[in-house]
């Protein structure tokens, strides 16, 4: 007599089940990481009635399974890692070019024909004091120029080297966070079903990490978790593999594993970073702020070197011995110590405007010469940079311009590529709430058609048990 009344309960709590599920989708239609989640029902095992054949026995919600795909966060994490990367770079490198101030009032080449015009200035009239005043003072404004800007740039790879640490303690962390998620994950499905809201969890905190570093992810079969870096694991299930950012007295500065080992990193932000922080442009590798900053050395030293040298030829005015050194450098880092000599500083009548012995007042030979050489095609010599001091600057400009132009560009590419991963993932696990309503009405309907049939079958059994029998008492 109970039969029909039990399976209707089992409609009722199975719709019941179902709706507590669709809310829990619509509260976390917002929440980042959540994958939506459907209920897995099926018919509960027939009765079988001799004569008759199996009678149905209601419905059962037998699992609750999260919408993920597994192939969709694969292509996620893979291409992840390349769009951190040249995201670093893009922005390092716009950094780097707003420091170099092309262009602008506050450039190389301002400065430098600032210095250049004082120089032609002075040619007119070599022996007035109030000539020779600007050149020492662009001169120095052109020095100070570069001074900072080595300075600057300096400033910017400790930045660079914080950021690295940084990142390096932020893998860390999310390495042993997801160490404990996997131990949680592992004791809560040893009944065979999936701990969907804490797996998402795990997938949050590996979208993340695949974004520092580059990663492959695996799961075998008896639910242990692995995360590797290059085939070397960070995550082995509950055991996690720290990196470690330290200096080498030969190599300088590198990442590695706790034990010594170098990490192989293929793309990441902490690739990119490194690349930034240690890239001198040397056999084939990439130009980084060493590059930028041996550039500039190369710069001060040579531009220094070639101007003393014409300098050094001529006579300081009303003097009968050649003149000294008008820059001067420490060839240790030429771009931050390069400056003025003191004997020029002190006095500019020692600028040297004269050719010949005895510095006469109208003797404007050397200077001529100095204001020649910008135009001197061999001012520099040797490597790509070779050519007149503006050849040089452009060709410093033309590389920071072209390893810029290739870090927007390559970044627009990924950062494309990944939405379109990012849409196709939200499609199969994102939570729409149309479609949850629709659900919700649905899985209503049967929770009220299930109430009815209780009622029903409730009236059945009141008039069966309690007035069956009574006619004709």
């Amino acid at each position: 007599m109970f039969f029909g009344f039990n399976s209707a309960v089992k409609g009722l709590l199975a719709s019941q089940r179902a709706l507590y599920t669709t809310n829990h989708n619509i509260d976390n239609a917002n929440t980042k990481g959540y994958s939506r989640q459907e209920i897995e029902q099926r018919a509960t095992d027939p009765f079988r009635m001799p004569g008759i054949g199996f009678l149905g026995t209601g419905t059962e919600i037998y699992n609750i399974e999260r919408v993920r795909d597994s192939f969709v966060d694969f292509k996620y994490w893979n291409e992840t890692a390349p769009l951190g990367e040249w995201e670093v770079k893009k922005n390092n490198l716009l950094e780097i070019e707003k420091l170099m101030g092309e262009p602008s009032d506050n450039s190389f080449r301002k400065y430098m024909d600032d210095f250049y015009s004082s120089l032609e200035e002075m040619s007119k009239n070599p022996s007035d004091i109030s000539y020779r005043e600007p050149v020492r003072e662009n001169a120095l404004a052109f020095t100070r120029h570069i001074n900072e800007t080595a300075g600057r740039l300096m400033d910017m790879e400790r930045e660079v080297e914080y950021s690295i640490d940084m990142r390096v303690k932020q893998i860390n962390s999310l390495a042993e966070q997801i160490g404990g998620l996997n131990r949680q994950i592992y004791s809560s499905e040893l009944d065979g079903r999936h701990a969907n809201d804490l797996r998402d969890r795990r997938e949050l905190l590996v979208d993340e990490l695949s974004k520092l570093i580059n990663i492959r992810v695996n799961e075998s079969t008896d639910g242990k978790y692995n995360v590797s870096v290059d085939g070397i694991s960070i995550v082995d299930h509950l055991y996690v593999n720290k990196v470690v950012f330290k200096e080498d007295a030969d190599e300088g500065e590198k990442i590695t594993w706790e034990n010594g080992g170098l990490i192989s990193m293929r793309s990441g932000e902490l690739k990119g970073l490194m690349d930034i922080y240690e890239g001198n442009g040397e056999g084939n590798s990439y130009r980084g702020i060493p590059y930028y900053l041996d550039q500039l050395n190369k710069f001060a030293q040579g531009f220094a070197d070639k101007f003393n040298q014409v300098h050094g030829e001529g006579y300081s005015l009303g003097s009968n011995s050649p003149a000294g050194d008008f820059f001067t450098y420490d060839s240790n880092s030429a771009a931050t110590t390069f400056t003025l000599s003191d004997h020029i500083f002190d006095d500019i009548r020692n600028i040297a405007a004269a050719g010949n012995s005895g510095g006469a007042a109208e003797d404007n030979l050397n200077i001529l010469k100095l204001i020649g050489q910008r135009e001197d095609k061999f001012f520099f010599t040797g490597g790509v940079s070779q050519g007149t001091p503006d050849d040089f600057i452009k060709s410093i400009l033309s590389s920071m311009s072209v390893d810029s132009l290739q870090a927007q560009r390559l970044y627009g590419t990924q950062e494309l590529i990944q939405k379109n991963i990012e849409i196709k993932r939200s499609s199969i696990s994102g939570v729409s709430l149309e479609e949850e309503m629709a659900d919700m009405v649905r899985f209503q309907h049967v929770y009220i058609a299930s109430s009815k049939m209780i009622s029903t079958m409730d009236m059945i059994i009141d008039v069966t048990v309690n007035r069956l029998g009574l006619v004709g008492r």
